[in-house]
């Protein structure tokens, strides 16, 4: 399997009449955001096999399997050429995987370069040929480290591995947290900072991941944030606030939201990573119905 492209021609069970794809296609604008599920927040008790035929069943065209480390890559890569799904997104993990913990390696520490260098191009290695997107979270702010050292540490280690990744055609997506409810002494927080670290690097492989649950939560303005750093954005991911449930379930206007990404012509996938408040097969269907009408 090769950055497998699902077939856009099939519907929710496998194939769509080419008739509707067409008036569909018309519908759109000018961007096509597909979807792709979060394995540990929508299907976290299924097995590889089960949670790819589940995801194409209810209508997603992707998966993202954030811990590669523990995952039969084989039974899984199958699962997605079987099911026409695509593997979007997984995470670097180790030391570029840490989401605030002070006692742990991260890349905001200097100390801790070539550790966070290496877990990204160790994931690259193994499973780059794969995924579009590898997942970086930068770790915590640590006390005794100005903002600045911090910053070009980050800097440093994206622009160290992203030859990594462009060699298998993936693209690292850094990813800001709320602190307020989720992620408390995260280093990276706003929009801003996240692009301000993309345009240091400065390589085409490196992107940001805009997740709109933390950024609502962080910073609220979504639909302007999205327009005017659409090209900065390498990803979504998606839930609801309050509460991280299922798009539809709080305060954010999801049609606008999907309209807004689909106008700036971003072609790539938004994750569902979201803790459904009831059945989750329902759920992902439920927010594919809400994707598929802010197309109309």
């Amino acid at each position: 399997m090769h950055k497998l492209r699902p077939d856009r021609n099939r519907d929710r069970t496998g194939t769509r009449p080419l008739a509707e794809t067409a008036n569909r296609q018309s519908l759109i604008g000018i961007g096509m955001v597909d979807l792709h599920v979060t394995k540990w927040s929508v299907f976290p008790d299924a097995d590889e096999p089960a949670f790819v035929e589940r995801t194409a069943a209810a209508g997603a065209e992707a998966i993202e399997y954030l811990g590669w480390r523990d995952a039969d890559i084989d039974t899984l890569v199958d699962a997605c050429e079987d099911h026409g799904i695509r593997w979007a997104s997984t995470g670097a993990g180790g030391t570029a995987g840490n989401t605030g913990n002070r006692e742990a390696p991260a890349i905001t520490n200097p100390a801790d370069h070539d550790d966070a260098v290496a877990s990204i191009e160790e994931t690259c290695e193994a499973v780059g040929e794969y995924v579009d997107n590898v997942v970086i979270t930068v770790g915590p702010d640590h006390e005794g480290l100005d903002v600045a050292t911090q910053q070009t540490a980050i800097v440093s280690v994206l622009r160290e591995a992203a030859p990594a990744a462009a060699a298998v055609d993936a693209t690292l997506v850094v990813e800001p947290l709320n602190t307020r409810v989720d992620h408390p002494g995260y280093f990276l927080t706003s929009t801003d900072q996240g692009v301000a670290i993309v345009d240091a690097v400065d390589h085409p492989n490196v992107r940001l991941l805009y997740d709109i649950y933390h950024q609502q939560i962080t910073e609220g303005d979504l639909i302007s944030r999205i327009r005017t750093f659409a090209d900065y954005i390498g990803m979504y991911h998606l839930a609801d606030v309050p509460g991280r449930h299922d798009p539809g379930t709080g305060e954010i206007n999801w049609e606008n939201v999907f309209r807004a990404i689909d106008e700036t012509g971003y072609d790539g996938t938004a994750g569902l990573e979201y803790v459904p408040q009831d059945d989750s097969d329902e759920s992902v269907r439920s927010v594919v119905a809400l994707r598929d009408r802010a197309r109309t």
